[in-house]
């Protein structure tokens, strides 16, 4: 009997192969799927739009003093500016220092060894907290202009619209910082609270007088707060007197520029700090 033995196949040669392209990390898909995801959370809609919208229709539109002439509006489109600082300030905030959550489960260090690296993660992470700030504040004015905020023109409407977002920036790296240095389990309670803090020290939520005025200066959230206003009021602030009335003081442009400047760096020194830490083993 004859058995054929067929011959074993050539082993197959690497040299001529190329390799497979290596896909580039595409942050923009990730940005859009963590954006939606903080926005359908119940505990972000609540303390970034439901709160302030209904502190601005209490304060503003329901009171009667808000039809009272504000620089180039009136004093309800005064508060509703200064609560859309505030939605977006704890958006911006919150939904940055939701990057706990993710550190503790090791989310920082596999984003690490992604072709993107953890850049393009904290990358995203501001983004995000950008597109969720524009959501609350574009409501707010919406709901403004139907319940009596009124400004003398279409423009004095985009600039302050675009001043009130500029407050996701220095906010949005603050609360990244918060994110990356405290426990993960307070880290988001931490940031949220503070910001209200912030609010009523950076004269928003009522005029300041005295020391409490002069120490708001230094506070992270009296630069944006005056920055917003300024297309509705130009340089005037409001203050309260020592008699109990409100009293009208000038400020140069300069101070909340150099203000938004100043924290927002500070900001990023704290979180380019943590980032060695994030990705460092224990």
């Amino acid at each position: 009997m004859t058995t054929t033995v067929s011959p074993a196949p050539a082993a197959r040669s690497d040299r001529g192969r190329t390799a497979p392209a290596k896909r580039r990390p595409r942050p923009w898909v990730y940005t859009r799927i963590d954006a939606l995801t903080t926005l359908l959370r119940p505990d972000m809609l609540f303390f970034t739009l439901i709160m302030p919208l209904g502190m601005y229709l209490f304060w503003g539109a329901m009171q009667d003093f808000s039809a009272h002439d504000a620089g180039r509006g009136n004093v309800a489109s005064t508060i509703m500016i200064n609560m859309s600082v505030f939605s977006v300030a704890i958006a911006a905030t919150c939904t940055a220092a939701s990057a706990a959550v993710e550190q503790a489960g090791g989310w920082g260090r596999q984003m690490a060894l992604t072709a993107g690296g953890l850049r393009a993660y904290i990358t995203t992470k501001l983004l995000t907290a950008f597109i969720v700030s524009v959501f609350p504040v574009t409501v707010i004015f919406i709901a403004g202009a139907l319940t009596g905020a009124q400004m003398d023109a279409p423009w004095v409407w985009a600039a302050s619209y675009a001043l009130t977002l500029l407050t996701a920036v220095p906010f949005a790296c603050y609360g990244l910082a918060v994110g990356l240095w405290v426990p993960a389990q307070a880290a988001v309670g931490i940031a949220g609270a503070s910001i209200s803090i912030f609010a009523f020290l950076g004269n928003l939520f009522m005029p300041l007088s005295g020391g409490l005025f002069d120490f708001a200066h230094f506070t992270p959230m009296y630069g944006a707060g005056n920055l917003a206003v300024r297309a509705l009021q130009g340089d005037v602030v409001s203050t309260m007197s020592t008699t109990g009335g409100n009293e009208i003081i000038h400020e140069a442009l300069w101070l909340p520029l150099t203000s938004i400047a100043a924290w927002t760096f500070i900001f990023v020194i704290a979180c380019l700090a943590a980032r060695r830490r994030t990705t460092a083993r224990h």
